[in-house]
């Protein structure tokens, strides 16, 4: 059985054929299908790059994958220019698939989704965020994305969320409307995440910081402040300011890397702000956080970030936002208002001046992120993928 994977990706191939990506989406993203289908066909934008281009990023292309090509575009003029194109992509894909996976919010994906939608054809989506905050900055394709979502949640055979309660409320299917699975409308949740247990570490052990702390963030895209890169580095400024010898990793690089970096250098920290550019491998990540004291995330968008999870599996005490799933990770006292610096500036001197505290959200962070380790979501995941199969078997 043939499954299409639509998602919001951009990749590249290269003149040996070979298909990349900057991260997540490696081959090894595409086992999780392939565990149940017998092959995947994987539609997204996708372009043309060199082998100089590709140093470093994941190779995505492998047996029984294949790669349907959408226009490689961003913003509405291209999508708007280019709009017959992704119907003809989306539309060609189908014929060849017997169902389709479609990872949404993404507007290259609800191309696929409405052709699934007029062909009848079964299909089942996975949600990974909420639009309307993950396009907080732009606000008629947060409004336009959230209304396409909220359509394709009550279309699809199959809705599976990244969170266990926050994006089905928003964003409910026929199956959680109706309190009702059936053999043909159903739901599920799982993360995205690809955490094996050799990623994982024992709760770390804190005495005295001495007054040193160093501090981390990760986001692969630092395109906008969305993740709140400018919120930390405002941070590091106050507590600077008020005698703490802190620095700051962020892990990720982007269009706003330079303006950030200017940023440190004008309030005097250029020193304290370190980038460690792309790092596509998730060993190299974790070598990051091994190497840091405390997790900071003053995100404003999210559907459950890999990002604090990561974070949590190696033992590392963590501050962030009530954004979407994050408050089914963290407790309430160690969020904040993304915008809040005063609040994340305090909360990380109240820590280092009560280690054992960070020694207890050690270990809560730790066990809270082994609900997400591979086998436990493969479980759900699998579970998800063969409904959708016995959908395709009862169509025929």
């Amino acid at each position: 059985m043939n499954v299409l994977v639509a998602v919001d990706a951009r990749l590249y191939r290269t003149p040996d054929g070979r298909v990349w990506c900057k991260t997540i989406y490696g081959y090894d993203f595409w086992t999780r299908y392939l565990a149940v289908f017998d092959e995947i066909t994987v539609i997204s934008r996708l372009g043309a790059a060199n082998n100089e281009e590709v140093k470093g990023w994941l190779r995505s292309d492998g047996p029984h994958v294949h790669f349907a090509d959408m226009p490689m575009v961003r913003g509405p003029k291209g999508y708007l220019i280019h709009f017959t194109s992704f119907f003809k992509s989306a539309f060609k894909a189908s014929l060849k698939s017997d169902c389709a996976i479609i990872r949404l919010p993404s507007l290259p994906a609800t191309f696929v989704e409405i052709v699934y939608e007029l062909l009848k054809k079964p299909y089942v989506l996975e949600v990974v965020a909420d639009p309307k905050n993950a396009y907080s900055e732009k606000p008629l394709a947060a409004r336009v994305l959230s209304y396409l979502l909220k359509r394709a949640c009550l279309h699809a055979n199959g809705v599976s969320y990244v969170t266990q309660f926050a994006l089905q409320k928003d964003y409910p299917c026929t199956a959680h409307i109706q309190s009702n699975h059936t053999d043909e409308y159903f739901e599920s949740y799982y993360s995205s995440i690809i955490l094996r247990e050799s990623f994982f570490t024992a709760p770390r052990h804190y005495q005295s910081f001495k007054n040193t702390i160093k501090l981390i963030h990760t986001a692969n895209n630092i395109n906008n402040d969305v993740k709140g890169h400018d919120v930390v580095i405002k941070v590091v400024k106050k507590l600077c300011d008020a005698g703490v010898d802190v620095s700051i990793t962020f892990i990720g690089d982007g269009d706003r890397r330079a303006a950030l970096e200017r940023m440190a250098r004008d309030l005097g920290i250029g020193d304290r702000v370190h980038f460690t550019g792309l790092l596509s491998s998730s060993n190299e990540v974790r070598e990051m956080l091994l190497k840091a004291d405390l997790f900071i995330f003053p995100t404003k968008a999210e559907g459950l970030p890999r990002a604090v999870i990561e974070a949590m599996a190696v033992g590392l005490p963590c501050l962030s936002t009530p954004v979407n799933g994050i408050p089914e990770l963290l407790p309430p006292q160690y969020m904040f208002d993304p915008l809040d610096v005063d609040g994340f500036a305090n909360a990380v001197e109240h820590l280092m001046a009560n280690p054992e505290e960070m020694n207890q959200m050690s270990s809560m962070n730790v066990n809270k992120a082994r609900e997400y380790e591979y086998g436990i979501l493969d479980q759900r995941r699998r579970c998800f993928y063969d409904k959708l199969k016995e959908v395709v078997n009862a169509s025929k």
